[in-house]
């Protein structure tokens, strides 16, 4: 399951439980693509709340790879920054995955929400993160919304 939150703009949430069907990916794509047609930077912070979140849907590969494509150019002028959040036990080999070289952005992989949100406040943004005093609200909201 995935759901996103767009409530600190230009700060985009995406919290991911559980196996993703091809549909939620469709849906993802979508979403990402109008974010990428809007004139407007933005940043995101994905957060991967469990092993079977990082697992594509099956053929998803080649859909993927055929978005990217059709993307990247998008991507590289539009996103500021990725952040992304795995299961402390997948964080070893999940930080070698190489995703600033994948979309030509600046992106980290993490072990922990904090530690993101300082890279993203730090090396991203430069300045307090978008609505910052409500942030931490926030996703606790997403992350009991998806455990439930």
């Amino acid at each position: 399951m995935l759901k996103t939150d767009l409530s600190h703009w230009p700060l985009i949430i995406t919290v991911a439980t559980g196996p993703a069907t091809v549909e939620e990916y469709d849906e993802h794509f979508a979403q990402w693509a109008e974010w990428l047609q809007q004139d407007e930077h933005f940043a995101t912070l994905r957060i991967f709340m469990d092993d079977d979140s990082l697992v594509h849907p099956p053929g998803s590969a080649q859909q993927s790879k055929q978005w990217l494509q059709q993307w990247g150019a998008g991507i590289r002028e539009k996103v500021m920054g990725m952040a992304s959040v795995v299961p402390e036990a997948l964080y070893p080999k999940q930080s070698k995955m190489n995703a600033e070289k994948l979309f030509g952005v600046p992106a980290q992989t993490f072990a922990d929400i904090h530690s993101s949100l300082a890279w993203l406040e730090q090396h991203v943004f430069k300045q307090p993160l978008p609505k910052a005093d409500s942030l931490e609200h926030t996703l606790t909201a997403l992350q009991t919304a998806m455990r439930s």
